[in-house]
């Protein structure tokens, strides 16, 4: 039986210490309500050494493109080093469709031990991030992950496992706790900012930049976060190194999944994207089947410029699915 390590109590549901860390104590049936407070839950010791190891293992061989052919990866060089081949790429969408290890991941006992508490007792999967960010790769602007996943019950959850030390000089998570209270999906905006990638900006929030705090973790923690919550990143500033990440998104198996718009004949209100996986639970639509849509994909990091990425059917030929998507599609998210 998995142990979660234990919990801030009730009575200290300030989401962080000052050095970052969550604070420590024995309760561990807070944590729905500290993720509730706040809008987001760290979870420290999570993974084991040898679990972290593993996961940057398999992230070396992606890059080297051991796993598999992903949209947008450069020839890779004979003789070439693991660190030049990490270097080459800031994120890769949907590891977890050419990796066994990145897809085992998906359902670790503490992750669905969290989130069978903050979402319910079934819960699915519908995608995968792996974050590589070398020292001079950019961070990602203000967001809420649920502008670009859209769920009908507010359930959309991303786990951040750390697969190295997270720190503000290699470009951790900050987050404005509480943002997500209000429900509100905030509009985006193109920017020009040369510390974030090609991703839109969130504006108009009533919020500023020092409501924010930063989430100093160790590698092996989780950092669970709401889909609504406004958080963003900053480049890694660090002399070397990287600030690996593998992001995963999670919601509630009862809430349909309008991710793309409705196949022909079919109405909004029953579109429901089904590459899923699930993680915990039961599936209540398992009368539908499951489909592949989903291709792993470089995104673009910015380096260079975006203006190319930005036009309209430019972007539209990104096939982060397998037959392309259409103009209001957003199967991306950015962390």
């Amino acid at each position: 039986m998995v142990t979660v390590p234990t919990a801030p109590t009730a009575a200290s549901l300030a989401p962080v210490t000052a050095n970052g860390a969550a604070a420590a104590a024995d309760c561990p049936e807070c944590i729905a309500e500290i993720y509730a407070e706040n809008g987001y839950y760290i979870l420290p010791d999570a993974l084991t050494a040898a679990e972290v190891e593993e996961l940057r293992a398999e992230t070396t061989a992606i890059c080297k493109g051991e796993r598999g052919d992903v949209d947008g990866f450069e020839s890779g060089i004979p003789g070439e080093s693991d660190d030049e081949a990490l270097r080459r790429y800031l994120c890769i969408h949907f590891p977890h469709k050419i990796s066994k290890v990145m897809l085992d991941y998906l359902g670790h006992p503490h992750i669905a031990n969290v989130l069978t508490q903050v979402i319910g007792a079934n819960v699915k999967c519908m995608q995968s991030m792996l974050f590589i960010k070398a020292t001079g790769k950019p961070g990602q602007a203000w967001h809420q992950d649920e502008y670009f996943i859209p769920t009908r019950d507010r359930t959309l959850t991303g786990a951040w496992i750390a697969l190295d030390d997270a720190t503000i000089e290699n470009g951790c998570l900050w987050v404005i706790p509480g943002s997500h209270k209000r429900g509100i999906i905030w509009p985006q905006h193109d920017h020009d900012d040369s510390r974030f990638d090609c991703a839109g900006e969130a504006y108009g929030f009533p919020y500023a930049d020092d409501d924010s705090v930063p989430v100093e973790v160790k590698a092996g923690s989780l950092v669970f976060f709401n889909g609504y919550l406004l958080h963003r990143s900053f480049p890694n500033r660090a002399q070397s190194g990287y600030r690996r990440v593998l992001v995963n998104h999670y919601m509630s198996a009862e809430s349909l999944l309008p991710w793309r718009g409705p196949k022909e004949g079919q109405h909004m209100a029953i579109s429901d994207y089904r590459d899923v996986v699930m993680i915990a639970g039961e599936d209540p639509y398992s009368w539908k089947p499951l489909e592949e849509l989903a291709a792993p994909k470089v995104r673009p990091s910015g380096e260079g410029g975006c203006e190319q990425w930005r036009r309209g059917p430019k972007r539209e030929k990104l096939p982060f699915f397998k037959d392309g998507f259409r103009a209001g599609d957003a199967p991306e998210d950015d962390d």
